[in-house]
């Protein structure tokens, strides 16, 4: 009566951490901190109550599954102030915009737009990876083909390591810029290889932008960008990518499930007749409440400077420098799963080894070998944080920066 094919989702990164650690016991006399999961802990902006409570009156009507005028405006008011007046120009509304619930359900629904789109095909999926890109890959009915993230490649796909057959059976491709949970930036030249290859093989491109405005140093480059510089010669000036971005990470505004998702006219019409029969839509307030968001960049600002001192902090007291985007560190251990237990046991930290964030591969586990700690507290808990880690971190022989080449 169950897919058979829903044996996948056992191997969930969470419940295999409370397996590892299901009967060890932690220090009775240190409080708990739990550093496995990308939630921010900062307050979201109080625009988002107060931009809500003004459209209550919007909560009787249905959702429409394209939004409206004023979520378009408010997006591409965004993508201007972000990723260049050229970024936006290439948008029209009406073809290339939703808005979406988050970036975890679209993911998913992708799959299902090019499902059966080419016999024998197959999804390729950055590895680690996101739990929504697998799902999206099991329901696209293709084979899933992990592209391993390494040091040796940036903690990017090797997209020059992908073979012709491989390339041409593809129906969907998952990358992510920044990348989770390494913090690696996608360059200008990646980006356009990236697009080129799925323009020359006919596959979706699907962009995962959800950390593009948590970053240290020098800005990330946006897909929408590199598509504005490569768009002569060809009808839609977005075809075969899609880009998806949110507010749970941007705006602290995990809850608040609003985004959208930007790309191929078609395959836009497609996912807007999904939605329309069986997918969640964003009500109006939560759609007013975004476009505030998306038009507010104090408060980004603010997160900004917030991620800057907790890696200041891991810098300060582990000595390890930071990734240039996103809010986790990847730390190199010589076991994973054994330092997990014993800062466990021994600190009362929970942190995420990276193997269980990642699918075994005939060229191993990218994610082996690793632990994925998110900075995302207080500053004080952060702090009593990396001075319990420290000890342990600076016994092992392995634990050192990582290269967060891009």
């Amino acid at each position: 009566m169950i897919n058979p094919d829903f044996a996948l989702f056992d191997e969930n990164m969470f419940h295999r951490l409370r397996g590892l650690l299901d009967g060890l016991q932690a220090p009775s006399d240190l409080p708990v901190i739990n550093m496995t999961i990308g939630e921010p802990k900062q307050a979201a902006p109080q625009l988002v109550s107060d931009t809500i409570a003004m459209h209550a009156d919007h909560w009787n009507g249905y959702p429409k599954p394209a939004g409206d005028a004023n979520m378009q405006e408010d997006v591409l008011s965004y993508i201007r102030a972000r990723f260049g007046a050229a970024a936006a120009s290439i948008i029209d509304p009406d073809r290339h915009l939703l808005p979406i619930p988050g970036t975890r359900e679209p993911l998913h629904f992708l799959g299902l737009c090019v499902a059966g789109s080419k016999p024998q095909g197959c999804a390729l999926v950055s590895n680690p990876y996101y739990h929504a890109w697998r799902a999206g890959a099991l329901a696209s009915r293709g084979e899933i083909v992990y592209m391993n993230l390494t040091e040796s490649s940036g903690y990017l796909p090797d997209l020059d390591g992908l073979s012709e057959e491989m390339l041409a059976r593809c129906q969907i491709m998952y990358i992510c810029t920044p990348s989770n949970p390494h913090g690696a930036t996608a360059s200008k030249v990646w980006l356009k290889q990236a697009v080129e290859q799925a323009r020359l093989h006919n596959y979706l491109l699907v962009v995962d932008e959800c950390y593009i405005d948590i970053w240290r140093g020098m800005k990330p480059v946006g897909m929408l960008e590199v598509l504005a510089e490569m768009q002569g010669g060809i009808g839609d000036p977005l075809q075969q990518v899609i880009v998806l971005n949110s507010l749970s990470k941007r705006s602290n505004a995990a809850g608040v499930r609003c985004g959208y998702m930007a790309g191929d006219a078609r395959i836009i019409a497609a996912y807007t007749k999904l939605i329309a029969n069986g997918g969640a839509l964003v009500p109006t307030p939560i759609l007013r409440a975004a476009g505030a968001l998306y038009r507010d960049d104090a408060h980004q600002r603010a997160a900004r400077s917030h991620y800057d001192k907790s890696f200041a902090l891991a810098e300060d007291i582990l000595g390890i420098t930071a990734p240039k985007g996103g809010f986790f560190l990847w730390v190199k251990v010589s076991d994973d799963l054994d330092i997990t237990k014993r800062l466990w046991q021994q600190a009362a930290i929970r942190v995420m080894p990276g193997r269980y964030m990642a699918a075994d591969t005939d060229a191993g586990n990218p994610g082996a070998g690793y632990i994925r700690v998110a900075l995302v507290h207080d500053h004080d808990v952060i702090a009593e944080a990396l001075h319990r880690m420290a000890p342990f971190l600076k016994a092992d022989q392995k634990a050192d920066q990582v290269d967060y080449a891009s």
